[in-house]
């Protein structure tokens, strides 16, 4: 039986409106919640002055045709302006996409099969989910690697206790088809030998994960300008993997649910774990509630639908 995604914010009423400023300014005079829904669209032209899929997610494959036909720094073909055209990525466009982050808030929130209910399933550091499915979901279309999950995947995928080694195959496993792609520039680093490393290991074992690479670092994209765009002039020093897989997905999502984005260490009385699955302590490198009130603020404006506690899936 299909399921259909239950969007809280979801209007009655007229359909949206393609013209933005129009739905803005209704939205403002009416003070109405059943004003007509906007989408992401809007935003979207912003977003992909800065983000691409055809650039930020390329096949590990068409590595070695990248670096025989391109210019690392600007994404054209050798000795023209024309774009690198000759190689592909592995992301299409979507209806409905879920960006899930790793915030213990998801813990006993029951979000698992709503999440799975969407399109396209995109995670942050290879999250494990199958022991907690049913608040996480099983479903990873696209997991986004930094440095340091990079690193820590290829060390568990030749460490000397096979018990770690056949626990990171079983998690690269986890969900047959998904792709694996590292966020930061990799020439002339370690970043490109993890990467093969982990490329044959796959091979090896028979792994369904495509492995994919960006030309440039995401973060570096980011730090541009998107965020203080998005906040409204705020400017931060080091935006999380989280926040660059929200900006990635507006640019092939027509329609963006957000779970597991909470940077409080309490909720309606409980305690929240930074991790749903570790007791890790939160980096100090993020500005973690910032990032939090800027999606709660798109939240408001209907652009997106950031979902804290509890899910429904009718």
């Amino acid at each position: 039986m299909s399921r259909r995604i239950f969007y809280v914010s979801e209007p009655k009423g007229p359909p949206p409106l393609t013209n933005y400023i129009q739905c803005i300014s209704l939205r403002m005079q009416s003070r109405n919640p059943d004003s007509p829904h906007c989408l992401i669209l809007p935003h979207r032209r912003v977003t992909k002055t800065y983000y691409d899929p055809r650039r930020h997610v390329i096949r590990f494959s068409d590595y070695d045709i990248f670096m025989e036909q391109c210019e690392k720094s600007d994404f054209t073909l050798r000795n023209t302006s024309r774009p690198c055209d000759v190689v592909r990525s592995p992301i299409k466009h979507y209806r409905t996409c879920a960006v899930v982050g790793n915030s213990g808030i998801l813990l006993n929130s029951s979000c698992g099969s709503e999440i799975d209910a969407h399109d396209f399933v995109i995670r942050s550091n290879l999250p494990p989910v199958l022991n907690f499915r049913k608040d996480v979901g099983s479903k990873t279309n696209l997991t986004l690697i930094n440095g340091i999950r990079l690193i820590q995947v290829h060390e568990q995928l030749e460490s000397p206790d096979p018990a770690v080694r056949e626990n990171m195959r079983e998690l690269l496993g986890e969900s047959p088809g998904m792709v694996f792609s590292y966020v930061l520039y990799m020439f002339g680093s370690q970043a490109f030998d993890r990467l093969q490393f982990i490329d044959e290991v796959l091979k090896q074992y028979n792994i369904s994960v495509i492995l994919a690479f960006p030309h440039e670092s995401l973060l570096r994209r980011f730090r541009a300008g998107l965020f203080a765009w998005l906040s409204g002039g705020k400017w931060w020093k080091t935006p999380s993997t989280g926040m660059n897989n929200f900006a990635l997905a507006s640019t092939f999502c027509d329609r963006m649910s957000l779970y597991g984005y909470y940077p409080l260490k309490t909720y309606n009385n409980r305690t929240v774990p930074y991790h749903y699955y570790d007791r890790r302590k939160p980096s100090k490198r993020h500005e973690f509630t910032e990032e939090f009130e800027t999606l709660q603020s798109l939240h408001k404006k209907r652009l997106v639908r950031h979902v804290v506690g509890t899910c429904s899936l009718v």
